[in-house]
């Protein structure tokens, strides 16, 4: 009985691998067609326990282990997640670059810019991300790269705000929907909060070639101190921002770097890229 029920399983993830592959090659990895597969994929596999990975998924070349629990969506594994953003990080992550991943979670932007190091190519990351569950995830992810590869990553579990201090991460909405609150919650993690400035003093980094911000509405509270430091050798030559939440900065966010000299040369619904204009 117990080698049929593994044989079963191993036939339902033999299915979802083949509709996640054909979502990823075809139109029926968008829009509603995508919300079907979805469900199917759901019923046929059950809902996912927190931290328990069901195999090993490749979404656009780039290994990761597949969850479908409230943390990581399906919709992930279909490939077709900020393609554009990561591309361009791609195309300026050279020898010797630096690239900080604010927001890190599971490992999307992280994940495919350590595959890209090789001996000819090496990338110093340092991942930073406010809650410990994905912080784990991202660590299981990048072994499936090998230790040539995740030694170049520091993964940081810590909020970034405008102080060093110990925070609440407020999760009663879902682990997925952490918040930064001072409101009694019997769902919580401490975590400390530091500033960006002393997470880059700490790891001895010298310039930033590349940054990569998602962090629920804070972005404006970990960067603009961090730019008001005035040490322009650390200044990002590029930003990716995530620009939904932004009716959550106190400052807006988007002028204060125009003024400082970056510029936009993409957005969409969710993230703008900017480089930085050298000559202002």
């Amino acid at each position: 009985m117990s080698d049929n029920n593994e044989n079963i399983k191993l036939i339902k993830i033999f299915l979802v691998k083949t509709i996640l592959l054909v979502g990823q090659k075809t139109y029926f990895g968008r829009g509603g067609l995508r919300k079907i597969l979805i469900l199917f994929i759901n019923k046929l596999l059950g809902k996912g326990k927190i931290g328990i990975s069901r195999f090993i998924c490749t979404v656009n070349k780039v290994p990761f282990k597949f969850y479908n629990d409230e943390l990581t969506g399906i919709k992930f594994y279909f490939g077709r997640n900020e393609n554009y953003e990561i591309n361009f990080l791609k195309k300026n992550s050279e020898h010797n670059s630096v690239f900080i991943d604010i927001g890190s979670n599971m490992g999307l932007y992280t994940q495919n810019i350590a595959n890209l190091i090789n001996d000819d190519r090496k990338i110093k990351i340092i991942a930073i991300d406010a809650n410990p569950i994905v912080c784990d995830r991202l660590n299981a992810n990048l072994s499936l790269l090998g230790n040539n590869k995740k030694k170049y990553v520091k993964i940081i579990n810590c909020a970034l705000g405008n102080h060093n201090s110990i925070i609440k991460l407020d999760y009663s909405k879902g682990l997925a929907n952490g918040t930064i609150s001072n409101k009694e919650s019997k769902k919580f993690f401490k975590i400390q909060c530091k500033k960006l400035i002393s997470i880059l003093n700490e790891e001895n980094i010298k310039f930033i070639t590349n940054l990569k911000i998602d962090i629920e509405g804070y972005e404006d509270r970990a960067l603009i101190p961090f730019f008001k430091n005035r040490n322009k050798n650390l200044f990002p030559k590029n930003i990716i921002l995530e620009h939904s939440s932004k009716n959550q900065w106190k400052i807006n966010l988007i002028s204060y770097l125009n003024k400082i000299g970056y510029k936009e040369i993409f957005k969409n619904n969710a993230n703008l890229i900017l480089s930085l204009n050298n000559n202002k």
